[in-house]
C-alpha cells in the first residue's frame, strides 16, 4: 500500500544541522516552511517486491527501481513492472546496479545487462563472459562501447555486438572488480579488492594509484569532487593530483552500507546505515537521522534531488520524502487534536477550537490553552467570533467571552441571557459592527454597535429551524444558511425572504456561503456545490468532479481560485474552471480540480464541518483547515508559484493484444485490429494531484472526456482513417497544454477505397444484370405467353385441320362410294337403257325380238326410273358432302 507519514522535522537540507531526530518544542514559533511528508511504495502498491537494490532516473525523468522480482519504472503515481512474464526479452529478473548515460540507464544483472530509457531498449546476453563469475560493474566509454567488470577481475569490451577482453588490463594480482568511475572522457577509475587503478583508454595504460592492500569498494561523486570508500579505512576524496585525502574514518561510519553511498549537488555524502537510519557527512562531520516508519529497515539506495529524498530500502520498498504542500503549525499541543473552528483576531492572534480540548490561541510564537479548568463554559467549541477586544467562543451550552489581551474568560452568554437556544452554531461580526449569533431552534440574534441585544422574530414555520452559517453580501444584506430550510435573507436586521435549494431533505444543509466577484452566490452543502446565478440554481456534484458529496467550506484565495474542504481533504478550483461550469449546459461537465490530502501534508484528509467559520484565511493569505487530527495550512501563493514549472508528459506504449510497442511520434494500427490501448505518463514526484486530465480523439468534437485515475486509454471500433488523440492537461485548474498523438488506423483490403470501388462497380454490374435478367425474364414471359397463345391457336387450327381432314377423308369415302355407285349402279341401268334405246331405234331391223316394242319401251322407262332413283340417291349423298 501507499503509506503516507507526515513529519514535522528540522530542515535537513540546511547546512550544519545535526541530523539527529529532534523533539518539537510545543512553544516554538509557528514556522510552516519545514514540514515534510513520506510516501512509501511497497508490494501492496505496485512494487513486485520490497527489497530495492538500485535507484536511478533515466533521461525522460522516470525513476527506475531494481528489485528481486523485476524492474520498476515509476512516474510518481503509477509503478510499472518489467519482468520476464510481461517482457520476455528480459534474460534475468533481478538487477543490481544502474549506470546512467545519455542513451539511458544500463542495468546489470548477474549474467546480462539491459538498456533502460522509458522502456527496455536492449538486452545483452553476457553468459559468454560470466561462465564462472558474475557482473560487478559497468560503464560506457566515449565511443559508445561498454566496459563490463566481473567478480573474477576481468574487464570486457562490448563493441559491434561482440565481447572482447580489454587486452591492456592485466593486473598481476588476483582481484575482484568493484566499481567504475570516469575521471575524464578517456580515463577510468577502477575500484578493486586490491587497490584503486587508473585506466588510460587512449594510451592503453594501467596505473595503480594506491597500495594493493587498499580495497576500494565504491567510487562515487561528481565531475568536481570524487570520493573513494574503503572498508576499514573510511571515505577519501580523490584530489586532482590523484592523491587521496581522508574525509572520515571508518570507525565513525562502521555501520555504513557501501552500496548506498552517494553525493548530492553540494558534494555532501549520503548513505544508509545497516543499523538504523541515514548518515550524512558534511565538512568532515557525521550526522545521523532516522524516520520512525523506516526504523527497522536498512536503506540501500539514496537519491538526493532538489528537496526530495528517494530511499530504496530492504523490506519496505521505496520511500519518498518531500516537502509538504500543506503545512502544520509547529505546536505539539495541536498534534492529533480534533480541530473545530479557527479564527484570526484583529491583532493577528489565531484562535483554534477543538472538539474536547477547549480553545487554543497562538500569539507571538507561543500557544496557550483555555478549557473548563480555566472557566471555559465547555471544552467543545462550535464557533469563534470577535468584536473589539472580546473573543466569543460558542459551544453547545452557550458562549464564553474571552478578553483578547489577557486571555481570561470575562463572562458567559446563554439562553438565560436571551438566546433562543444554548447550542451556538455561528458568531459573526458584520460591517455595521453588529455581532450575529445563530443557534439551533430558530435562534437568530445580533448585538448592535451599542451593545444592545436583539432577537429576530421569524415566521412561525421557521420557529424551529437550525441555522448553520452566515455571510454579509456586498449589498449589505445578511444571508444565513440552515438545515433543510434553505437560505434566509435579512436587511437592517429584518427578515426579507427565504429560498429553498434544489436538494433533497437529507442534502439540504448549507455549510458555507461565498459571493464571487460578479455577485453570483455559491453554497457549500451536503448535496454538493450550489450556484445561484441570475435567479437559477445549478448543482456541481460528485459526478462533475467533487471528491465527496458534502462540501464544508468555500474560500477564494485572492489570486485565481477557490478552495473547498470536504471529507477527502481540500479541493482547489480555478476561476476559469468555475466560469466554465457557470456557462456550460452539459450535464456531464467534469471540472478540473486539484486535491490536497494527507499525501501533501494534511494531518488528516477529513476536514470538519458544521462549524463556523469552517476554514479561515489569515491576513497573509494562508488558508487554515480544521481536520479531525490537526490543522492543515495551505499557502496559495506558493502553489501559484510552483505551477510555473512545466509538466513532464510522455506517450508511453501502444498495446495490441499481448504485444507492446514504445510510442515515438505517431502510431499505426495494423489492418483488421480495432481494439488497442495507449498508455502515457505524467511524471511528477512532488504533487501529482495538481493535474486534471481530459482527452478526445475527434478533432470535430468540442467535448473532452475526463481521465480520472488511469493512465491508460482504451479504444475499440475505430474505423480506418487518421485521428488525433489529444490529452489536455490542467494544472491547478488552469489549462497548461494539449499533447497530440497522430493515429493511423490501417484498413484491410476489404476496407480500402479500391475495394469499395470494386464493390460499387460490382453493384452496378449486379444492378445491370438484375435489370437485364428482369427485362429478359419479362420478354421471355411475354414471348412464352405469345408462343403459348400461338401454340394454342395452332393446336386449335390443327384440330380443325384434323377435323377437316377427317371430313375430307369422309367425303372422299362418300365420293368413292358415289363414284362406285356411278361406275356400278348407274352403268348397268344406263347401259340397259342405251341398249333398249338402240333396239327401239333399230327395232324394225331385228326380226327376232322376244319382246314387243311397247314392252321394250316400258322396260326402258322402268330402267330410266331405276336410273333416276340412283341419280337421286347420288345427289342426296353429294348434298351430305356439303354438310
Amino acid at each position: 500500500m501507499l503509506l503516507l507519514v507526515f513529519y514535522s522535522i528540522p530542515n535537513f537540507w540546511d547546512t550544519g544541522y545535526s541530523f539527529a531526530q529532534a523533539e518539537q518544542n510545543s512553544d516554538s514559533a509557528a514556522d510552516f516552511s519545514l514540514d515534510y511528508v513520506m510516501e512509501i511504495w511497497d508490494n501492496t502498491k505496485g512494487l513486485p517486491q520490497n527489497a530495492v537494490f538500485a535507484l536511478e532516473k533515466d533521461n525522460h525523468g522516470y525513476l527506475w527501481i531494481a528489485t528481486e522480482e523485476g524492474l520498476v519504472r515509476f512516474d510518481g503515481t503509477y509503478p510499472k513492472v518489467f519482468d520476464q512474464d510481461n517482457y520476455p526479452e528480459m534474460i534475468e529478473q533481478t538487477y543490481y546496479t544502474f549506470f546512467k548515460t545519455p542513451g539511458g540507464l544500463w542495468a546489470t544483472a548477474d549474467r546480462s545487462v539491459a538498456l533502460l530509457e522509458k522502456n527496455i531498449q536492449k538486452v545483452i546476453d553476457c553468459t559468454s563472459i560470466t561462465e564462472n563469475t558474475w557482473i560487478r560493474a559497468i560503464t560506457q566509454i566515449e565511443n559508445g562501447d561498454l566496459l563490463i567488470g566481473t567478480e573474477e577481475g576481468k574487464i570486457h569490451r562490448w563493441a559491434n555486438e561482440t565481447f572482447t577482453p580489454l587486452d591492456f588490463w592485466n593486473p598481476e594480482l588476483g582481484l575482484e572488480i568493484q566499481s567504475f568511475f570516469h575521471w575524464s572522457p578517456s580515463q577510468l577509475m577502477v575500484g578493486t579488492t586490491r587497490g584503486l587503478y587508473l585506466l588510460d583508454l587512449d594510451a592503453e595504460e594501467v596505473k595503480l594509484l594506491s597500495s594493493d592492500t587498499f580495497p576500494v569498494i565504491k567510487i562515487f561523486g561528481s565531475s568536481s569532487v570524487v570520493y573513494v570508500y574503503s572498508p576499514d579505512a573510511g571515505i577519501f576524496q580523490l584530489m586532482e593530483n590523484m592523491e587521496m585525502k581522508s574525509i572520515i574514518s571508518f570507525n565513525e561510519i562502521n555501520d555504513i552500507n557501501p552500496s548506498s553511498l552517494v553525493s548530492d549537488s553540494e558534494n555532501r555524502i549520503w548513505a544508509g546505515s545497516i543499523e538504523k537510519g541515514i548518515i550524512l557527512i558534511e565538512n568532515g562531520k557525521v550526522n545521523r537521522f532516522s524516520y520512525p516508519e523506516l526504523e527497522n529497515y536498512t536503506i540501500r539506495k539514496i537519491i538526493k534531488e532538489d528537496e526530495n529524498l528517494y530511499l530504496g530500502t530492504l523490506g519496505k520498498g521505496l520511500a519518498l520524502v518531500k516537502p509538504a504542500k500543506v503545512t502544520q503549525p509547529k505546536f505539539k499541543a495541536l498534534d492529533k487534536k480534533n480541530i473545530k473552528p479557527i479564527f484570526q483576531a484583529a491583532d493577528s492572534s489565531v484562535w483554534i477550537g477543538t472538539r474536547s480540548d477547549g480553545i487554543f490561541w497562538i500569539e507571538d510564537g507561543k500557544i496557550r490553552n483555555l478549557n473548563e479548568s480555566n472557566g471555559l463554559i465547555q471544552n467543545g467549541i462550535t464557533t469563534i467570533g470577535a468584536k473589539d477586544e472580546k473573543i466569543y467562543a460558542g459551544t453547545t451550552v452557550g458562549i464564553s467571552i474571552i478578553d483578547r489581551n489577557s486571555g481570561k474568560i470575562i463572562s458567559e452568554f446563554t439562553k438565560e441571557d436571551g438566546l433562543k437556544h444554548n447550542y451556538i452554531t455561528a458568531i459573526y461580526k458584520d460591517s455595521k459592527d453588529w455581532v450575529w449569533i445563530l443557534t439551533r431552534r430558530g435562534g437568530i440574534h445580533y448585538i448592535d454597535e451599542n451593545e444592545v441585544f436583539h432577537q429576530i422574530d421569524l415566521p412561525e414555520n421557521f420557529a424551529f429551524t437550525n441555522f448553520v452559517t452566515i455571510k454579509e453580501l456586498r449589498n449589505k444584506e445578511i444571508l444565513i444558511g440552515s438545515m433543510n430550510q434553505g437560505i434566509f435573507r435579512f436587511k437592517d436586521g429584518e427578515f426579507i425572504g427565504n429560498r429553498t435549494l434544489p436538494l433533497t431533505p437529507g442534502e439540504d444543509v448549507v455549510y458555507a456561503i461565498y459571493e464571487d466577484k460578479v455577485g453570483d452566490l455559491w453554497f457549500a452543502t451536503h448535496g454538493g456545490l450550489i450556484l445561484l446565478k441570475d435567479g437559477r440554481f445549478k448543482v456541481l456534484r460528485k459526478a462533475n468532479g467533487l471528491k465527496t458529496k458534502s462540501v464544508y467550506s468555500i474560500t477564494h484565495d485572492g489570486i485565481n481560485g477557490v478552495w473547498i474542504s470536504n471529507n477527502f481533504g481540500v479541493q482547489y478550483f480555478s476561476d476559469s474552471e468555475l466560469e466554465k461550469f457557470k456557462e456550460t449546459r452539459d450535464e456531464d461537465f467534469f471540472i478540473g480540480t486539484t486535491l490536497y490530502n494527507e499525501s501533501l501534508g494534511m494531518p488528516n484528509s477529513e476536514a470538519n464541518g458544521l462549524i463556523f467559520p469552517p476554514v479561515t484565511k489569515d491576513f497573509s493569505g494562508k488558508i487554515w483547515v480544521p481536520t479531525v487530527e490537526g490543522v492543515g495550512v495551505i499557502d496559495p501563493a506558493v502553489t501559484s508559484e510552483q505551477a510555473k514549472s512545466p509538466s513532464n508528459f510522455i506517450w508511453d506504449e501502444l498495446q495490441l493484444g499481448n504485444q507492446k510497442a514504445a510510442i515515438d511520434s505517431q502510431i499505426e494500427i495494423p489492418p483488421g485490429v480495432r481494439m488497442f490501448q495507449v498508455s502515457f505518463s505524467l511524471i511528477d514526484f512532488e504533487n501529482p494531484s495538481q493535474y486534471s486530465l481530459f482527452y478526445r480523439i475527434d478533432d470535430g468534437s468540442e467535448s473532452w472526456l475526463p481521465i480520472k485515475d488511469q493512465r491508460l486509454l482504451f479504444f475499440n471500433g475505430l474505423m480506418p482513417g487518421t485521428y488525433d488523440l489529444e490529452v489536455k492537461i490542467l494544472r491547478f485548474g488552469q489549462e497548461e497544454t494539449i499533447h497530440s498523438l497522430p493515429i493511423q488506423v490501417k484498413a484491410n483490403f476489404i476496407e480500402t477505397p479500391f475495394f469499395w470501388m470494386i464493390i460499387g462497380f460490382s453493384l452496378l454490374l449486379l444492378v445491370y444484370f438484375i435489370f437485364r435478367y428482369y427485362f429478359n425474364s419479362k420478354m421471355k414471359r411475354e414471348l412464352e405467353a405469345k408462343v403459348e397463345r400461338r401454340t394454342l391457336q395452332l393446336s386449335q387450327t390443327n384440330e380443325k385441320l384434323k377435323e377437316a381432314v377427317r371430313e375430307i377423308e369422309d367425303q372422299n369415302l362418300r365420293l368413292q362410294e358415289i363414284t362406285w355407285d356411278q361406275s356400278h349402279l348407274v352403268r348397268a341401268p344406263l347401259t340397259k337403257a342405251m341398249g333398249i334405246n338402240q333396239l327401239l331405234i333399230k327395232y324394225s331391223k331385228y326380226s327376232k325380238v322376244a319382246k314387243s316394242k311397247e314392252e321394250l319401251e316400258i322396260e326402258l322407262l322402268e330402267t330410266l326410273k331405276q336410273l333416276d332413283e340412283i341419280v337421286k340417291e347420288t345427289h342426296s349423298k353429294s348434298e351430305n358432302l356439303k354438310k
